[in-house]
């Protein structure tokens, strides 16, 4: 398993208004964890039905961002439904998203089992069948 840091990607202003305008995600300038603050606004089922649609890598980045955080907080049902199109999303668009990814494995900071995300088994399965 590799277990290097990818250089990190971040999200640009211009993806970030457009994205707020796409998918009508509720913004405000003191919002500083932005899209987390808002991950429970978030309609999961829309975003990863368009997410194929956008064909920007920066608005496709910052929309995953997105449904990671809200993907993150769903439960029973939804989440099998959902995290299984986002894991085909993420080992399909694996090099746009291998930092996200490699962020929510928790690696850096947590390299064997312990406080763990809802969804970083899912990213760890991801990241040591693509990462290496």
């Amino acid at each position: 398993m590799n277990l290097s840091e990818p250089t990190p990607r971040y999200q640009t202003q211009k993806a970030k208004l457009s994205i707020i305008e796409k998918f009508k995600w509720p913004h405000e300038q003191w919002m500083q964890d932005w899209p987390l603050e808002v991950s429970d606004k978030i309609d999961l089922e829309f975003c990863l039905q368009e997410y194929s649609k956008l064909i920007d890598d920066d608005e496709k980045f910052l929309l995953m961002v997105g449904i990671l955080y809200a993907l993150d907080e769903v439960q029973d049902d939804q989440f099998e439904l959902s995290s299984q199109k986002t894991i085909e999303l993420l080992k399909n668009d694996f090099d746009l998203h291998k930092f996200t990814i490699y962020y929510w494995t928790l690696y850096r900071d947590y390299p064997n089992e312990g406080d763990e995300f809802t969804i970083t088994p899912l990213m760890r399965n991801i990241w040591n069948t693509r990462g290496t």
